[in-house]
């Protein structure tokens, strides 16, 4: 065990630096590859000389502008882009060993404009992308907003091997207790969900970061490791580094322990699932989490079949946040794996935020989760009435909803609940929109401080208090826009007054979403609105869109596909519902605003007239689809009957776990065209992976984007044993699908 903890007044790049000198020898992080066969392993000696080595040349960029040249007069910020690795480690801690703002941005996509990463870039004004050389390789400085075009880029493999060569720091870079950074220094911008206008950088002090891994340490009941500790905390991660949970629920929560950190790709779980719990069972993981939908995800996707090694014994932390958390999905999973070894006194659910670090909320230690029933009418009309959990036989179960606890304050965090419109205080039971302050509370948003409506800086009126908080009539909470209420003083959040739809734990602005409907619909578009409505894995988006009464019936399906493309696009997110409605249907208010909950109110209400309506198969969020044996081994002589049998389980699956209607499918028309989102794209890939055991990567995908030439892909490498796909040009590719097409006809 350490000797001792880090101060109030320690960095984290400080107590890294702490840690790289009393054990540097032992591994900070593994990342796993996809396929599970290729492991790269960081110890903290060599991540710290790796980050220094970035630091190195992110000071050189301020000897050669100036120090303080920044026209802002602020720290200088650095946009990271990286696909998942071990590279985002050293270019982020470099970043703040130089005294740079680490600013986390969406992964890098080769040839394809990043909406998020531009917003980013004009709001924050960066002075550098740090990257690693694959994405600088493949960067096109067209698809950059002109506030990320012509930047200094930093290589953090570049910089690894210049390091490599000369073996020289500077001294104040090598040394981390001459890094001279102050407490009150940004630690990072954790910018928002916003492909537009809306995305807004939160603005993590050293000391908020700081206290808020003190706070996930003290709330899941862990301590320090020190030098000679070898039984030290494991945790197992795929979650994005540029999600608050995935970077600081994650893997600096470990790193600031002292533990090790198994991570791989969010790709990796979302195709095959069971693989994030074969990183717990493998690696002996103590410590991992995610949204609720992971949990269901696991639940919904991996059959028994391939539990019988798994070992989640040593699993005693499973957090689960970043949305609505459903009791039934965590009842599901502790049933479905308790045979593993899994307890549901794992469970941690917590509740959290960008803009308090992380971590608002939680329990003292992981526990059965406690789970209250309340009267769903009740609940929608803004009032609690705890329900009979076990209703009288006959009973209708709609009457009744489960909530999860998220626990209390989290340590060094007040919380209240608070009338939105008196800003008075109210009593336990009664909803009211959360209110928090404490030292993990960030500074505010990147150049929003003078905005009149700031939510950092709300007052409380005299009032009853519903708990006890600070005696201050002059103190300051941040309002969260959540809502939510006491019950033995523990925290149940109910909803949102503020309108973001979170699906997959991230955060997508309605306006955003409404912005790309109107451009897809063009000139003659009315009103639209983007709302969340309750599903089977938890929130997803539902559109209303308003069209000329003029506008043709045989369009409108066509339409809908567009809309979806466009929104899958940009946003990467698939609407389970678009609804095209006759204008002045959408309600606004006399300033023109969009009234979304009533928006919602009508779209429960079941009286909404609508010209077409799309409505993605509830079987979509249900078990894959059952599949037939395929011949093993397949020769040449089976390549008909394996061709035909994929053809129709993907006609099937597109169909079942889609939504796409039977009379929409078509062998020779390309995925794009029926919507398929990211992540329903990867769970095709990833079953079809699981079923025939052909490794499909993003371009394989790319080059056989139909279910006539995916399937043909696959008959050749089951019945072939691939010997007519082993070239990787264009001209080769088309060889091969007439190749197979040949075998085919042939037969």
């Amino acid at each position: 065990m350490l000797d001792h903890a880090p101060t109030a007044e320690t960095t984290l790049p400080e107590w890294i630096g702490v840690r790289a000198k009393l054990h540097g020898h032992r591994p900070a992080f593994t990342f796993v590859s996809d396929d599970g066969d290729r492991e790269t392993t960081w110890t903290y000696g060599e991540l710290w000389a790796r980050a220094s080595a970035v630091a190195q040349a992110l000071r050189k960029v301020d000897r050669d502008v100036g120090e303080g040249a920044d026209p802002t007069g602020d720290q200088r910020r650095a946009l990271l882009l990286f696909p998942p690795g071990l590279e985002f480690m050293a270019g982020f801690l470099g970043c703040q060993i130089a005294n740079w703002i680490p600013v986390p941005t969406c992964y890098p996509k080769p040839g394809r404009a990043m909406p998020r990463l531009n917003s980013a870039a004009r709001d924050c004004a960066p002075g550098a992308i740090v990257c690693d050389r694959d994405t600088s390789n493949t960067i096109e400085e067209t698809k950059l907003d002109p506030a990320a075009r012509g930047l200094v880029r930093i290589e953090t493999q570049t910089e690894w091997d210049r390091f490599s060569q000369t073996g020289d720091y500077d001294a104040d870079v090598a040394d981390p207790h001459g890094l001279a950074l102050s407490p009150d220094s940004l630690a990072l911008l954790q910018y928002t969900s916003g492909s537009t206008s809306e995305a807004k950088g939160v603005m993590v002090r050293h000391r908020n970061l700081m206290a808020n891994l003190r706070a996930i340490q003290v709330g899941f009941g862990l301590r320090h490791y020190g030098e000679t500790d070898d039984d030290y905390v494991r945790g197992a991660f795929w979650l994005p580094f540029y999600h608050d949970m995935g970077l600081i629920g994650g893997v600096l929560s470990i790193l600031y322990l002292g533990g090790h950190a198994v991570l791989h790709s969010p790709r990796s779980f979302l195709q095959r699932p069971i693989r994030w719990l074969q990183l717990i069972s493998d690696h002996r993981v103590s410590v991992s989490g995610a949204p609720n939908f992971a949990y269901q995800l696991c639940v919904d996707r991996i059959p028994p079949e391939q539990t019988d090694t798994l070992e989640l014994k040593h699993w005693t932390t499973a957090f689960c946040g970043a949305e609505p958390i459903l009791a039934r999905t965590l009842s599901d999973f502790g049933n479905r794996f308790a045979a593993c070894g899994f307890s549901e006194s794992a469970f941690y659910p917590c509740y959290g935020l960008a803009e308090a670090s992380l971590l608002v909320s939680g329990g003292d230690g992981p526990a059965i989760p406690n789970v209250i029933a309340v009267d769903r009418l009740a609940l929608g009309a803004g009032k609690i009435q705890l329900a009979n959990p076990s209703p009288k036989r006959g009973a209708p179960k709609q009457a009744m909803q489960n909530l999860v606890s998220c626990g209390r304050a989290a340590e060094g965090m007040e919380i209240a609940i608070v009338d939105p419109q008196s800003h008075r205080a109210v009593a336990e039971r009664s909803i009211g929109e959360i209110w928090i302050r404490g030292t993990s509370v960030a500074a505010g948003y990147w150049n929003r401080n003078g905005e009149t409506d700031n939510p950092f800086n709300a007052k409380m009126a005299r009032g009853i208090l519903a708990r006890t908080v600070s005696s201050s009539a002059e103190a300051t909470y941040f309002r969260t826009g959540d809502l939510g209420f006491f019950h033995e003083a523990e925290l149940y959040v109910t909803g949102r007054l503020k309108d973001i739809v979170i699906v997959r734990g991230r955060n997508h602005y309605p306006q955003d979403i409404e912005a790309s409907v109107r451009e897809v619909i063009g000139d003659a578009a009315g009103q639209c609105a983007a709302f969340s409505v309750a599903a089977p894995r938890g929130e997803s988006l539902a559109i209303l869109a308003e069209l000329p009464r003029h506008s043709n019936a045989w369009e409108m399906a066509e339409l809908v596909r567009s809309i979806r493309r466009e929104i899958i696009d940009v946003h990467e997110i698939d609407p389970r519902h678009v609804w095209l409605v006759r204008p002045a249907t959408v309600p606004v208010t006399t300033s023109g605003k969009i009234k979304r909950s009533q928006c919602r109110e009508l779209f429960h209400s079941g009286k909404l007239e609508t010209r077409h309506r799309y409505d993605r198969a509830s079987a979509s969020e249900q078990t894959p689809i059952a599949i037939e044996s395929l011949p093993h081994p397949a020769g040449p002589e089976d390549l008909v009957v394996v061709n035909t049998t994929l053809r129709a389980w993907l006609a099937e699956w597109l169909v079942a776990r889609a939504g796409v209607e039977p009379n929409q499918v078509e062998i020779d028309r390309p995925f794009a065209d029926y919507g398929l989102d990211s992540m329903t794209a990867v769970e095709l890939s990833g079953e079809l992976e699981d079923w025939t055991g052909i490794e499909l990567t993003p371009i394989v995908a790319w080059n056989h984007p139909t279910i006539e030439k995916m399937s043909e892909f696959i008959s050749v490498q089951l019945c072939l044993g691939g010997s007519a796909l082993n070239e990787s040009d264009e001209t080769a590719e088309l060889g091969n699908t007439q190749f197979a097409t040949a075998h085919l006809q042939r037969d």
